[in-house]
Order: structure tokens, then sequence, then C-alpha cells
């Protein structure tokens, strides 16, 4: 099994007081090699508690998760970091680029907590990746001379560029207009097809969620 969650529960507050909030309980969710999963339900249901979950940005109060076969809950900080370094690609609702930097810095930067410099393969493997999503002759200009969408597109090359067996993407479209939206989700799509990692979708977005192999609904703390 690629990723397992297993019981998993999460509340914020303390348990001993009335203010304590369960979010999730018991949650079971299983994802195999390259599939593609959207989580639907509406707002405070518990989706993005539990995408933080799997991308060990958050742990869970109970219950276990396993990656490749390999418990990861009760990972050390270091672990976790060098985990979600080499494994993760995250993409979020706002493309959180830095305004400093151009596209092509922006791209490459997580290269460098995994392999210390930039190197050739890195460089080519990033023109790849720009070339397939359009947008290879914006990699000299910074965030404020880009579209919504070339910001978002450039945060979804980010994501990848570390090769990882996982995405994650947490309302990826809930900033862009319809046509952004629809275009990224079908870049979505397709990169995940063909570059082969697996992905797990926050969205309300119907749109989005129609590409995916499987859709979930999160609703009472339990995936349906």
């Amino acid at each position: 099994m690629f990723l397992q969650l297993k019981s998993i529960s999460k509340g914020y507050g303390d348990p001993s007081k009335s203010n304590f909030r369960k979010v999730l309980e018991g949650l079971n969710l299983e994802v195999l090699t390259n599939q593609k999963i959207a989580i639907a339900g509406p707002s405070g249901s518990g989706k993005t508690t539990l995408l933080n979950l799997i991308g060990t940005l958050d742990q869970p109060d109970s219950g276990e998760i396993f990656f490749k076969g390999k418990k990861i809950t009760g990972y050390s900080q270091e672990e976790l970091a060098n985990f979600r370094n080499r494994e993760l690609g995250f993409v979020f609702q706002m493309h959180h680029l830095l305004p400093q930097c151009t596209l092509w810095e922006n791209v490459l930067l997580p290269v460098l907590p995994v392999k210390k410099v930039v190197g050739k393969a890195e460089k080519e493997w990033a023109e790849h990746l720009l070339r397939k999503v359009g947008i290879w002759e914006q990699r000299n200009q910074k965030p404020s001379e880009l579209s919504g969408g070339e910001c978002q597109r450039t945060a979804v090359v980010r994501a990848l560029i570390n090769k990882p067996q996982l995405i994650l993407a947490d309302e990826p479209t809930g900033a862009l207009d319809e046509q952004n939206a629809v275009n990224l989700a079908e870049l979505l799509n397709h990169l995940s097809g063909d570059e082969g990692v697996s992905l797990i979708v926050v969205t309300h977005s119907s749109e989005l969620a129609s590409q995916m192999d499987q859709v979930y609904h999160l609703k009472n703390g339990i995936l349906q």
C-alpha cells in the first residue's frame, strides 16, 4: 500500500474542557500508487486538517500513518523535514511564491535543502516542467509580473521539482477565475499521470474533483 491512514483522530483545544472540538475521528484511508483522489466537504469539516496530517505538518492525536509500508507517525522533527522535502510536494490555494525572486529562482529553491546545490540535472528538469506547463518564456519574471494562473502553475512546478511521489493540493483552484481554474485542474491531472505521482486534492471544485480517480466526502470526521 502506497499510503495508509489507520484510525486517525484529531481535535483542537483541551479535551477536558467544553471548548474541545473533535475534527477527525477513527478516519481510515488507503491510496494506491499513482492514484488521484479528491476530498470534498463543507468548510470546517476538517479537509485541510486531514491534508496537514498526511503532509506531516501536524500530528494526529491517535492513529497511525504509513507511507510505502513505513510508519511515519512518530518520526523525529528532522526525519519529518527530510520526508517532506524528498517525498511530498505541496500546492496551496495561494501560491506563496517569494516576491523578490524570479519564477526560475522560486522553482529551484526547494532543491537546496535536499541537494545543497542546484546542478545541471535539476535545471534540465525545471526547464522540462516549465515548458510543459507553458511558462518557460516567463522564467525571468517575478511574481508581480505574472498572472494568477501563471503563479499557480509556477507553484505546481515547484511542488514537482524534487520529483516527489505524492502531491498534496489544498484548494489549488480556489483563488483563480473560472478559466484558469479549469486549466489548472487539467494540468494537475495530466502531470500526475505523465510524471507518475499520486495526487490528493482538497477542493470545492466539481470540475477538479471530476478528473480524479476517486472522490471522498468528509462528514462528521469520517471519509465517505
